[in-house]
């Protein structure tokens, strides 16, 4: 999933592309960068011994705060825009 990293009020976010419209000084990392990042994330946090679960909720918070639609009901859109 194509992500846009965002500063919030001094906090640095990730939220979904697909949910978001883009906004100045945003980074956009598409499906590919985000799949590496996250692949190499995980075996980082398992090398050190942690549970890849849990997050943080005041970051949480503020993705939800700034998301505007949904991904899913994006995609199934666009698929039904195949047919």
């Amino acid at each position: 999933m194509a992500i846009r990293i965002r500063d919030i009020n001094g906090y640095i976010v990730a939220l979904c592309a697909a949910e978001t419209n883009a906004k100045e000084n945003d980074l956009y990392l598409d499906d590919g960068i985000h799949h590496a990042l996250t692949t190499k994330f995980i075996l980082d946090f398992k090398s050190e011994g942690y549970n890849c679960g849990g997050h943080d909720p005041l970051l949480e918070k503020l993705m939800k705060s700034h998301k505007i639609r949904d991904a899913k009901e994006e995609l199934e859109k666009w698929l039904d825009g195949l047919k």
